[in-house]
């Protein structure tokens, strides 16, 4: 009679349901987010089409990139208190559908104005959905995989910078002149129908918490019920207790300041560096134009990926930091030698790996102080006070090369700026909680 195996022990139980749930959660919770990416930067490329049609200038087109995040910073707490009352599966399906409808609306529009309108409602209706992720995985993830689960997520970030750039420049190129409609407009139409049919997935498919996971044992699901909550109970004694808490706390506010000042630096890359290496080029078609900007979001992929599983010390400040000073340095040597192209080339990629992977390493220092309705409330306001600089980074960009006469170099001293001040930051509240 053969032997019966021997039961699992509990970590065997944990490592067995973290690996089921990484593979259940995290590639759809991947689509969504470079779906989102895609509709939410997929302007720069429709940007040269806009020029022609509505003949807007650079300072137009950084306000059109940048009303977004208007809308996205307004209902950003209010979207994410609404998910931890009605669960992520609905919530986050709501918000998929109703960006693609929006994101495919701007296809068909025929002023500057109601792009400004469209790109506001977009970020109404996507608010709440990174910061929803983050809460979600709380529920999900013990703290020590944070840093891990969190990186590998966002590095749908710079996937969607690499495919997004082949893709867009395909579609000007092969779509321009169908159905009597301009390239640019089927850059936002095409955009848009992946996120309708990825929100009825994930209405099909998302499960809200371990409790209800069909597709775990019973001890599985015990084990990370347990050892999550258990977590949760520890960070309650520290964190803001309720809703409105976190509006008062000063961590938070600074906590909020640093991600601000890290998006600043990153989101510049995003909008405007099709038209950097366009203009350092010369001459690229769009399809060109797309692979050579999938290059810096594709080594940031790259870099994302290796550097969530080298950091091990959950929250230290010091590889922020260190990401962060690589970025200026990288920064600023590319805009002093934006007449050498290859050069220029090199270091725009180093600064997007360095800027982009800061983002991840920021995160787990706000997961592992915040908890219950705080973290809900916390991580959104944490997230949205950061992404008005998605507003206000483009439009300076645009506010400097239309004073400047289309200097791409000057213009970088938004990013070298933001950086710099972030690495200050990060320091002093890593001192203050040294000593406190």
């Amino acid at each position: 009679m053969p032997r019966e195996a021997p039961p699992k022990t509990e970590p065997d139980v944990g490592r067995s349901a973290l690996r089921k749930a990484t593979r259940r959660i995290i590639p759809i919770l991947m689509a969504g987010y470079i779906i989102s990416y895609l509709d939410r930067i997929n302007i720069s490329f429709a940007k040269f089409g806009m020029e022609e049609s509505f003949g807007m200038s650079a300072t137009a087109y950084g306000f059109a990139a940048g009303v977004f995040f208007i809308g996205y910073v307004l209902f950003e707490v209010p979207s994410n208190m609404m998910m931890r009352k009605v669960g992520a599966r609905l919530w986050i399906s709501r918000i998929m559908i109703s960006w693609g409808l929006i994101a495919a609306a701007m296809g068909f529009v025929h002023s500057a104005e109601w792009i400004y309108v469209l790109r506001f409602l977009l970020g109404v209706a996507e608010a709440g959905f990174f910061p929803g992720i983050i809460l979600y995985l709380t529920y999900w993830y013990p703290a020590a995989q944070h840093t891990k689960i969190i990186s590998t997520l966002m590095m749908s970030i710079p996937i969607s910078g690499a495919i997004g750039g082949p893709i867009n420049g395909w579609i000007l190129d092969t779509f321009d002149g169908a159905w009597g409609m301009e390239g640019w407009r089927w850059v936002f139409i095409i955009g848009g129908v992946p996120a309708v049919l990825l929100g009825v997935v994930f209405l099909a498919t998302l499960t809200n918490k371990p409790a209800q996971a069909k597709w775990l044992t019973p001890a599985e699901r015990d084990w990370l019920t347990d050892t999550v909550a258990a977590e949760e109970q520890a960070r309650s004694e520290t964190a803001p207790k309720g809703h409105a808490a976190v509006f008062r706390d000063k961590k938070v506010l600074a906590l909020a300041l640093v991600y601000f000042l890290l998006q600043c630096g990153a989101y510049p890359l995003t909008y405007w560096m099709p038209s950097v290496i366009d203009d350092v080029g010369q001459g690229l078609t769009p399809t060109q134009l797309g692979w050579l900007t999938a290059v810096p979001f594709a080594f940031a992929a790259i870099a994302m990926y290796l550097v969530g599983r080298l950091v091990r010390k959950e929250g230290s400040a010091v590889p922020v930091v260190i990401a962060l000073g690589i970025s200026v340095l990288a920064f600023a040597g590319t805009a002093t030698t934006l007449s050498t192209p290859m050069l220029a080339f090199l270091l725009i990629t180093i600064a997007t790996m360095a800027a982009q992977t800061s983002k991840p390493l920021f995160w787990p220092l706000s997961t592992l102080y915040l908890s219950g309705a705080a973290a809900a409330s916390g991580i959104a306001l944490i997230n949205s006070l950061g992404n008005a600089a998605g507003f206000i980074s483009p439009y300076a960009v645009g506010w400097i090369q239309d004073a400047s006469g289309g200097n791409n170099g000057l213009s970088m001293i938004v990013m070298i700026t933001a950086n710099l001040f972030a690495v200050i930051v990060v320091a002093l509240l890593s001192r203050s909680r040294k000593h406190a």
